[in-house]
């Protein structure tokens, strides 16, 4: 069993774990709790607005995400990705063997 002291001002919290005998556990409540918890979006900047007081950021990913995500439709929509280093060979007489296999027709999906 622990207790949870989420946002209370650090005073407060150092009294109530020095009166407790299970660990506290602080997120935004002062050093003196037996331990700290902090949502790894936020530590790592995977959310953008406001954040509450008690939060540090130590990187900041959102960006980061964002820009790699625009990066990566960008070059889909124009057909540099995937190229040929993407892709997988296969020996030329396996390659053979499976364009001569007969295909059921289906109509195409869209």
């Amino acid at each position: 069993m622990s207790l949870v002291l989420e946002a209370i001002p650090a005073p407060v919290a150092a009294r109530i774990t020095a009166e407790l005998t299970i660990p506290t556990i602080g997120i935004g409540a002062g050093p003196d709790c037996d331990g700290q918890v902090l949502v790894y979006h936020d530590l790592l900047g995977l959310t953008e607005g406001h954040l509450p007081r008690f939060v540090k950021r130590y990187a900041n990913l959102s960006r980061e995400i964002r820009d790699a995500l625009e990066a990566y439709a960008a070059e889909v929509r124009s057909g540099a990705f995937p190229d040929e280093e993407h892709t997988y060979e296969m020996p030329a007489e396996e390659l053979a063997e499976f364009e001569g296999l007969e295909r059921p027709v289906r109509p195409r999906k869209r």
